[in-house]
């Protein structure tokens, strides 16, 4: 069996487990969803290498404001000549959620990051804490920071600013500004934003058009080793996406 073809079935696998979890605790607050997407962009590179992936995310809510998840991705990075790269990327996650006033709230969440296998040579096993405040349901802010992010012995911070405005019944603008400090990671701090619309065709299926630009300048080949983390940057062009939730 290929590796292409193993980590698919795995990552099918893993993503039938997440979608069967709601049914078997059914007296549970849970919601999910399955995204098709045409590239997975993360604050200006690519996971994917440009190629659309699919994606599975399960979500539990509790009255009193504990919140918990597990997202699971496939990923292709840029390291496709190493046998033991990684293709599968599970993200679990936990917060909480307190309301400031009848209009503002904010969170604070930990999040990991768990690949099959290794990203560019290394173990890439890592976690992320976030602080984030919300304006009723249009505006957020978001600061984060992952000690040694992808096991490489450096510390990212990153800041995102969002915002949302419903067109009409079942339309939404959305944009998001965000300043990545990961010059320690990539080489230089950036910024990156995008600003798009989603169509909630039904109560579970939406889909969703957005431009996606970065700041980042790109790295010249002679300055990359078979080891470093390298993922490709993201190209500034039109994402779109497929959501069926549940």
């Amino acid at each position: 069996m290929s590796s292409l073809s193993g980590s698919f079935l795995r990552f099918t696998g893993l993503l039938f487990f997440v979608l069967w979890l709601p049914s078997a605790q059914a007296q549970a607050d849970w919601h999910g969803d399955i995204k098709f997407l045409t590239d997975y962009v993360y604050r200006g590179y690519s996971k994917s290498r440009g190629h659309p992936v699919v994606q599975g995310h399960l979500d539990y809510q509790d009255n009193s404001g504990w919140f918990a998840g597990l997202s699971l991705s496939q990923v292709r990075f840029d390291d496709q000549l190493n046998m033991d790269r990684a293709e599968i990327e599970i993200k679990p996650y936990l917060g909480w959620s307190l309301p400031l006033s009848s209009d503002w709230r904010t969170e604070l969440s930990v999040s990991g990051y768990i690949y099959d296998n290794k990203i560019f040579n290394h173990e890439a096993n890592y976690a992320e804490f976030y602080a984030s405040l919300h304006y009723q349901n249009w505006l957020s802010v978001r600061a984060s920071i992952a000690p040694n992010a992808y096991q490489r012995q450096v510390d990212v911070a990153n800041y995102e600013l969002n915002v949302r405005h419903d067109l009409l019944d079942n339309v939404q603008f959305s944009a998001g500004l965000g300043y990545n400090q990961a010059g320690a990671l990539l080489g230089q701090d950036y910024f990156y934003w995008n600003a798009g619309a989603s169509w909630f065709m039904t109560s579970y299926l939406a889909i969703d058009l957005r431009y996606v630009d970065v700041a980042l300048s790109s790295r010249q080949e002679t300055e990359l080793h078979h080891d470093e983390f390298y993922p490709r940057q993201q190209n500034n062009k039109y994402l779109f996406s497929v959501t069926l939730g549940f």
